[in-house]
């Protein structure tokens, strides 16, 4: 082989090497800028979210024996939040029929808002799961029973303060025993439900 075809591949291979090194530099450094973008967006969203050491999230506290569960938001002007829920989640361990919900069972979940500022907020529900007819839900503020979430979301609305802590209480119950025709429909319905899924959004204006 002519020394000039030899030199000519070894600088083919040279150059070859180079380039992949450039492209392989390039995809260390978008790599490290990637991370370090994803770093500050998930510190930054968890600062936001911290209000008097409380974030986003899904608790459970104990009130006389009854495991309670409660959703936190941390509300902002103009932004709208959500959580998921299962009914099946909030039922009173005393009424607990077989772990799901059935005539006879009750519950309740706590909805605690926070704010950095006062803020106007409204709540509403999406049911995700077919709702039983007879169960039907109502809130400590008033004796009002609503016959879907939907329909209690509409008269959730008020005002948070800055830094304060409301809770709202919302309570269910799957009357039973109402009468004979009704009776029939929830032993049709108690045979096919175990759980109720449910949308929780929070916009806070």
């Amino acid at each position: 082989m002519k020394k000039g075809k030899k030199r000519y591949i070894m600088i083919t291979i040279i150059f070859v090497c180079i380039i992949l090194f450039i492209i392989n530099f390039m995809r260390y450094e978008f790599l490290q800028e990637d991370l370090l973008f994803f770093q500050f967006f998930n510190s930054r969203n968890q600062s936001e979210s911290k209000v008097n050491g409380k974030k986003d999230v899904v608790e459970e506290f104990t009130e006389r024996g009854t495991s309670i569960k409660m959703i936190s938001f941390h509300i902002q002007y103009q932004n709208r939040k959500l959580k998921a829920l299962n009914l099946s989640d909030t039922v009173d361990n005393k009424t607990l029929v077989y772990e799901k919900i059935a005539p006879g069972t009750s519950g309740r979940f706590d909805i605690l808002l926070t704010s950095n500022e006062d803020l106007n907020y409204k709540i509403e529900f999406e049911s995700k799961s077919e709702k039983p007819t007879n169960l039907q839900f109502y809130t400590a503020e008033n004796e009002k029973s609503y016959h879907s979430l939907e329909e209690l979301g509409e008269d959730l609305t008020g005002i948070v303060l800055k830094k304060e802590e409301k809770t709202i209480p919302v309570h269910w119950k799957w009357e039973y025993e109402i009468s004979e025709e009704q009776d029939k429909q929830d032993t049709l319905e108690a045979k096919k439900i175990r759980e109720y899924d449910f949308l929780i959004y929070v916009q806070g204006y």
